[in-house]
Parts: structure tokens; C-alpha cells; sequence
């Protein structure tokens, strides 16, 4: 963590910029599959793992288009679908506050063309992070429940306030009873 308490505007901004690069490289470096990562990584369920990332306070346009570009230089499948609210394409979550109908969009895409998946017909899993009271997260588990109904199944979910675990799925009356 980095204390920005004192620094400078300009220095704050700096600290996010370069957090927002490091994050994603890392989260690329555990997901794009290279000769290093089936050497380094241990992957204990054997599945390719397709992320969708949206951005949240102190993420700048820029930000978003960075990542998505990186993304495609670092070899991941879907890089437009990496990350949403990307200034060219689409409604800004930010402004109009619509990125879970996106986030669904995009996970339909994934789960048809990457994983070879049918999830109107095929149970899967979904860890979020983002809690029922969350606009985001509220508002994704509301749909994913109303486009999949059972196949869909939270097997942890995680927020500033708590966590939920369960291999076998959360029950889907108490998630969407906690969505506010």
C-alpha cells in the first residue's frame, strides 16, 4: 500500500496511474496463457479463468484504454471484453450506470466463445468481488439470476464489508435478498 496523505495532487495522480498499470499486469500474468504462466503458475482447477473487469472511483478514460490495449499486447483472448466503460464503445458506468448489463454481455460472449459454454443450458461458476449492496454487483446478481437462473452459481463473493463461500453455490434467495 502507498500512503498518499501529503503528496501532492499531481503526486496522487501519479500513484493511480501507476497502480492501475501494476494491477493489471498482474492480473495478466496469472490469466494469458504463455509458456511462463504453465510453467510458474499453479492452477488448481485446470480451466481457463476469463475476466471482466470494470473500473471504479479514480479510474480515468485513459485508465480504461490502457488497459484494454495492454491486454491485447499481453495476449488475452477478448481484449475489448477485459474491461468496461471504454470511452468509444459503449455507455460509461460512471454516467449512466449501466456497466452490470454490460459485464452480462460480455460474460455471455465469454462463456459461448471462449469457455464453449451454453449458459442458458450449462451450470458455471463466478467468483465477484463487490457485494450485494453495491451498484455493480447488486445489479449483476439481479441479472444474472433473471438471464441464467440456477446454471448461474456464486461460489464466493467478496466486499470492504465481508465474504461468502460456498463450492456448491450461494443460495440465490439470501443474495438477492441482501441486493439492496
Amino acid at each position: 500500500l502507498v500512503d498518499t496523505i501529503g503528496l501532492s495532487k499531481g503526486g496522487k495522480d501519479f500513484v493511480m496511474r501507476k497502480s492501475v498499470k501494476a494491477f493489471t499486469d498482474t492480473i495478466l500474468d496469472l490469466v494469458v496463457d504463455t509458456e511462463e504462466t504453465r510453467k510458474e503458475i499453479v492452477d488448481f482447477h485446470g480451466k481457463k479463468e476469463v475476466l471482466y473487469l470494470g473500473p471504479d472511483e479514480q479510474v480515468i478514460p485513459e485508465d480504461i484504454n490502457w488497459v484494454i490495449q495492454r491486454a491485447a499486447k499481453r495476449g488475452y483472448d477478448t481484449p475489448a471484453a477485459f474491461m468496461s466503460s471504454k470511452p468509444r464503445a459503449g455507455i460509461n458506468h460512471k454516467q449512466y450506470g449501466v456497466t452490470s448489463e454490460g459485464v452480462n454481455v460480455y460474460l455471455d460472449v465469454a462463456l459461448k466463445h471462449v469457455l464453449g459454454k451454453d449458459p442458458k443450458q450449462d451450470s458455471f461458476t463466478i467468483k465477484m468481488t463487490g457485494g450485494p449492496d453495491g451498484d455493480v454487483a447488486g445489479n449483476e446478481l439481479k441479472i444474472l439470476h433473471r438471464e441464467y437462473g440456477d446454471n448461474a452459481k456464486i461460489v464466493g463473493i467478496a466486499d470492504h464489508s465481508g465474504c461468502a463461500e460456498d463450492p456448491d453455490g450461494l443460495n440465490w434467495d439470501e443474495l438477492l435478498r441482501l441486493v439492496t
